[in-house]
């Protein structure tokens, strides 16, 4: 049996681990980092970890131990959330452990990170793998037991996929996409291609319907049905089902994909697509969607929102202020690789610190100094 410890178990897309791994494996969690944040389902997910039989520990010091560890599943943040955590673990394992121990890494994180990070955990004898998680926290909480629990997107090392694959099973639905170690990045990217224009076409019908059929307004039981209907037809999208209906039919805008998340993974998309050569109709979808959700933050500090909250912006009395944005921002500039990076210099500086474009192994080593 696997012995683990978490960093971002307390989390929505982590958390639901305690009740899935269960007293017959395949992998017992001793410790979960906590750093005592409160809100949200953080204390269900304390109680179902002491239930468990994990510890709650306030450092990462306490949770590596001194040697009684198979390996730390993280699944944190971004590349500039995550890089130091990486850094720190593996320095940490490194240090104590007897036999090679490995990271399993299930934020979603650029390609670049992905391959960095395997590189300098391998010069630490560490393995390291990044698995990104996709399905949302529905998905997280049904897990492997259920046909609509997550997938997850394993690539890297076959012999650390095979050896993780019991508890992948327990957690979700694991595909296993070569030994790339950027592989599960570059799929879950490929994803969210598909995510954000399906957004952006649904989003934009309801603008349409609100206008012509709606008194210029989204909400009601009419434009539910509307889209409902329209939506089974060959332009629909699972982004009706699981986001904008909320919106539609209960005024729900902050049930889904966080846009605080959503944003960056935007420029990520937005990037793979300049390394992948594609057209500028392909690259410009995803930087207009990262300018959207840039825009939403601003306008809304402090509040959380989901991806389907970008419908509220595209109806006649929002729209102008959200183009405005976007040209005063340089959404429009001539050349991709000038406007992603203008869409990270868009967002609030917290979110774009997280954002860390451009990852290489220095960053890693420069947290051991």
């Amino acid at each position: 049996m696997l012995k683990l410890a978490y960093v971002g178990g307390l989390g929505m897309m982590a958390g639901p681990a305690a009740t899935h791994l269960t007293v017959d494996g395949p992998a017992r969690v001793l410790r979960v980092h906590d750093r005592g944040s409160q809100g949200g389902t953080r204390d269900q997910y304390r109680a179902d970890w002491k239930s468990h039989g994990a510890a709650l520990v306030p450092t990462l010091e306490q949770m590596v131990g001194a040697g009684d560890l198979d390996g730390v599943v993280v699944c944190a943040g971004k590349n500039g959330d995550d890089v130091a955590i990486i850094s720190d673990l593996t320095a940490r394992l490194s240090a104590v452990s007897t036999t090679r121990p490995f990271i399993l890494h299930l934020s979603t994180v650029s390609p670049d990170f992905a391959e960095a990070a395997t590189a300098f955990c391998a010069n630490h004898q560490v393995d390291y793998a990044n698995y990104p998680l996709t399905g949302g926290p529905l998905g997280a909480q049904l897990g492997g037991a259920d046909p609509k629990g997550m997938l997850i997107l394993a690539s890297g090392d076959d012999g650390l996929y095979q050896r993780l694959l019991p508890l992948l099973q327990r957690l979700g639905h694991p595909k296993y996409f070569g030994h790339s170690p950027a592989a599960g990045a570059i799929t879950k990217l490929i994803g969210h291609h598909m995510v954000f224009n399906g957004l952006n076409g649904i989003a934009t019908a309801a603008a349409i319907h609100a206008d012509c059929f709606n008194q210029g307004r989204l909400g009601g039981s009419e434009q539910s049905d509307y889209l409902s209907y329209l939506n089974g037809g060959a332009g629909g999208t699972r982004q009706w089902d699981l986001g904008l209906s909320k919106g539609i039919a209960s005024d729900n805008w902050s049930q889904g994909f966080s846009i605080h998340h959503a944003v960056v993974d935007a420029i990520y998309a937005a990037r793979l697509a300049v390394t992948a050569g594609l057209p500028r109709i392909s690259i410009q979808a995803m930087t207009n969607t990262a300018f959207t959700f840039a825009y939403l933050l601003h306008r809304y500090p402090g509040q959380t929102l989901a991806t389907h909250a970008v419908a509220r912006e595209m109806i006649r009395n929002g729209s102008a202020e959200l183009d405005r944005f976007m040209s005063e921002r340089g959404a429009f500039a001539a050349d991709s690789e000038t406007v992603i990076a203008a869409a990270a210099a868009a967002l609030p500086e917290k979110i774009r610190a997280s954002a860390l474009l451009e990852i290489s192994v220095s960053h890693f080593e420069a947290g051991l100094s």
